[in-house]
């Protein structure tokens, strides 16, 4: 082979090379690159490995792609700037860089955290050691702060539950039942700070069903002495997990009807003339009917909520109490016995049905 054909095939090879070269390196950079979920422990940068998980208020989803809460240290720990302050109950924050003192204010409660210290304040007293100090993360390549959401709700005063089958968090607005007497006509009506209706209720599971109303009922139930198991298991059987025609249109999730013991019972936070007419089937002397009836109208879920109980705590017949002894009991089989001899509901397996429910759902864990 001649040297000038040599040279000519050694530079081709070498064109090539180059060539070959550029489209690697153009095939590298245009394949995008996942940003980790980092934390630093002991100085040294780790990647997260665990779990994401999605995170509710009220029903509705409030974390995103690059917003999450992860596990850590056995805590679901959260971003709170995202998800607490500019999502969900948005709640008022300030943050010192200096001191690196994280400040969280809802109505009058006011918590005071530190970065890497498990101290809290809240309104100015320490309180026990939180079990996971807030840090910073580094989600998507920014970087965040997370908190331990469960304790946080805690003494926030929100609700907070969690499903294990799909890591998913689920936070809640309290129901907040301040009693006002109308001059007029004496009835009393009850502010709650609650916003959820039930046209929340649509997409949502059972299970995420039961872990938004979980803690609304068991906020209900440290107020009033109903069960929340109880609450929760009338609710279900008589909403059909929130999507009845009743739920949806009135917000009404017990089948409370206008008329219910002479509207003459302490406690009722309905308007008086809101409603809904329903077509229902009901059961007298073994038969099945249906009847068109009128039932009430909320605004909220939370106003049903607390309807449903100051009936069955004040509800009268005649003298005398129609569901004497309801409150006096912890026991759920005892409420469901005293609800079906005040004649609740005309179905005969009423009390089997919400039995049967307590315990598929083991919506016992409310009752604490």
């Amino acid at each position: 082979m001649s040297s000038l054909k040599r040279c000519k095939k050694a530079l081709m090879i070498g064109m090539a090379s180059v060539i070959l070269a550029v489209a690697v390196t153009v095939v590298s950079i245009a394949v995008p690159v996942s940003a980790a979920t980092t934390y630093k422990k002991s100085g040294k940068t780790r990647v997260y490995t665990g779990k994401k998980s999605a995170v509710y208020y009220d029903g509705k989803k409030i974390s995103t792609n690059s917003r999450y809460g992860i596990y850590y240290n056995d805590n679901f720990m959260i971003p709170y700037k995202n998800l607490l302050v500019k999502k969900g109950p948005k709640i008022k924050s300030s943050y010192n860089a200096v001191t690196k003192t994280l400040t969280l204010t809802r109505d009058n409660t006011q918590i005071k955290l530190t970065r890497n210290s498990k101290k809290i304040y809240v309104n100015g007293v320490r309180k026990a050691n939180l079990n996971t100090a807030p840090f910073n993360v580094k989600m998507e390549g920014t970087t965040l702060m997370v908190i331990p959401v469960k304790r946080i709700c805690a003494e926030l005063g929100l609700g907070y539950s969690f499903e294990s089958s799909t890591r998913n968090i689920y936070i809640t607005s309290p129901v907040s039942t301040q009693a006002a007497v109308t001059s007029s006509n004496n009835l009393t009506t009850a502010a709650s700070s609650s916003n959820l209706t039930a046209a929340s209720f649509l997409n949502m599971s059972t299970s995420q069903f039961i872990a938004t109303m979980g803690p609304i009922a068991q906020a209900d139930y440290r107020r009033t002495g109903v069960l929340a198991s109880v609450t929760l298991a009338q609710a279900i059987n008589e909403s059909g997990w929130g999507k009845t025609t009743l739920a949806q249109k009135g917000n009404n999730i017990f089948g409370m009807k206008t008329s219910l013991s002479g509207n003459t019972w302490e406690g009722s936070v309905w308007d008086g003339k809101s409603c809904v007419s329903i077509v229902t089937t009901e059961e007298y002397s073994g038969k099945k009917v249906k009847i068109t009836a009128k039932f009430r109208k909320y605004n909220t879920v939370a106003n049903s909520v607390a309807d449903h109980s100051a009936y069955l705590s004040n509800a009268r017949n005649g003298l005398r109490r129609r569901y004497y002894g309801l409150t006096s009991t912890k026991s759920y089989a005892q409420q469901l016995k005293i609800l079906q001899s005040g004649g609740y509901c005309t179905w005969s397996s009423y009390v089997n049905e919400l039995t049967s429910l307590i315990k598929k759902y083991n919506l016992t864990q409310y009752d604490n």
